[in-house]
């Protein structure tokens, strides 16, 4: 798997190189187009003083000392062909242009009209090696006494393509050395960026099962770093808690299981010393009872179980008729202290098996703990469970959906019925509030 570093390096790095291949690629074009518009704006002009000359002159004979008296010399030769195709006048300051190109040139331009262009010739060199020889062609038709003329201006660009070529070369070299200097800071600056990571990483990695309590600690680490450490550290906290709640709900769940398999294994040893059928059947029925305490214990830590690690498949249920059928029991446990009052929209969205539950558990305490009525309401949104018994103190009361918790020890049960209900309420989105006094205890469950 390869490492954050390596794929912000990767992107920076190819954007970084597009990035200076476009910029690179805009400045080269740029330039190269305002060189020739530059060269061709002289071509022009020279070529334009040109025709406005003989224009001028009264015949198209001129000497070559006057004409350049008056045009001057520079690096552009001029041809001036008629109609026929006849070299009316020529004038190269460099004496080297080929007369061929020049005719070659012109001739095309009567064919396309193209009134601007570059053409090549081949010239040999002293060691008999083709040379190529670029040349900017432009020309221009005018009118003198009734004829058509045409000038063929023509200028060398050996000398503009070595300026452009060298002018291509630095800004290749300048992009380079910006490309190394860019990459360079921004390879720093990532690795900057990532060394908090780096840090947390290494400190996460020193985090055991041993050592929960530590935390992970970067100093100036920029906002986003510190709102990824808290996440981290809260994470941490809550994994803390969690282990620690499991390990004390082992500790206590073993212990309870713990203390029925002892009774067994003495009432067993007893068992199998009596002599008589009445003493053992007594042996045998103390641990059947002690056996059926333990199945409900682990039927219980199953359930426990369950709603925290299976995931559960939620529909729309008939509260009358969940409620109805998890206290059935209860009723002919406890006759004529249970009443129940239905919901006139009686639906609620959830699994129907822990939802019986949570209302058997939270019946069946309200029934142990009291020897009077024991009133179910239901309602469009609400649960209502409603005892007549002694209430409960505000210790007892901030206690009371703690696994394990048991306020009285002569009633039977584990406490873990109302942690149970808790957990199943929380699963369910359903809100719980207790009130309680002297004059018997209320737990309202509320849903949306």
């Amino acid at each position: 798997m390869k490492s954050i570093r390596f794929k912000v390096i990767t992107w920076f790095s190819l954007t970084i190189s597009a990035v200076f291949l476009v910029i690179g690629l805009f400045i080269y074009n740029f330039q190269l187009s305002t060189s020739y518009r530059t060269f061709d704006d002289y071509l022009n002009s020279n070529a334009t003083r040109v025709v406005n000359y003989f224009e001028s002159l009264p015949n198209n004979f001129v000497p070559v000392q006057t004409f350049i008296d008056n045009i001057g010399v520079s690096d552009v030769s001029y041809y001036i062909f008629d109609s026929k195709d006849n070299l009316v006048f020529s004038f190269a300051p460099d004496q080297e242009n080929d007369l061929t190109l020049i005719k070659n040139a012109f001739k095309r331009y009567m064919r396309s009209h193209e009134k601007i262009f570059t053409i090549e010739s081949s010239a040999q060199s002293g060691d008999n090696i083709q040379q190529s020889n670029p040349q900017r062609i432009i020309v221009l038709p005018f009118q003198k006494d009734g004829e058509n003329y045409y000038l063929v201006a023509s200028r060398q660009m050996e000398e503009f393509r070595s300026t452009n070529t060298a002018i291509s070369y630095w800004l290749l070299i300048g992009l380079v050395l910006a490309f190394l200097i860019i990459m360079s800071g921004g390879l720093l600056i990532i690795g900057k960026a990532l060394k908090p990571i780096e840090e947390m990483s290494s400190q996460f990695k020193r985090i055991k099962t041993d050592n929960l309590s530590e935390r992970i600690n970067v100093k100036k680490s920029g906002k986003e770093i510190e709102i990824l450490e808290q996440s981290i550290n809260s994470a941490l906290d809550r994994i803390e808690s969690g282990i620690k709640t499991i390990e004390r709900f082992s500790s206590i769940a073993a212990h309870e299981l713990k203390t029925p398999i002892s009774v067994i294994k003495s009432d067993a040893q007893i068992a199998m010393e009596k002599n008589s059928i009445e003493e053992l059947k007594i042996a045998l029925e103390k641990i059947s009872k002690k056996s059926d305490e333990m199945s409900k214990l682990i039927d219980t830590l199953l359930v426990i179980s369950k709603i925290k690690n299976v995931p559960v498949a939620f529909e729309n249920l008939n509260v009358n008729e969940v409620a109805f059928e998890a206290i059935e029991d209860l009723i002919k446990k406890y006759p004529n202290r249970i009443e129940f009052s239905p919901a006139q929209n009686p639906y609620v969205k959830g699994d129907e098996s822990l939802l019986k539950e949570m209302i058997f558990n939270v019946v069946e305490n309200s029934c142990k703990y009291t020897n009077g009525k024991v009133k179910i309401e239901l309602g469009n949104n609400y649960l209502k469970v409603t005892d007549e018994g002694p209430g409960m103190d505000e210790e007892t009361k901030s206690h009371l959906f703690e696994e394990f918790f048991r306020k009285r020890t002569d009633i039977p049960g584990f406490g873990l019925g109302l942690s149970v209900v808790k957990h199943i309420a929380d699963l369910h989105g359903i809100k719980i509030h207790v009130d309680s006094s002297s004059d018997g205890t209320k737990i309202s469950f509320l849903w949306k």
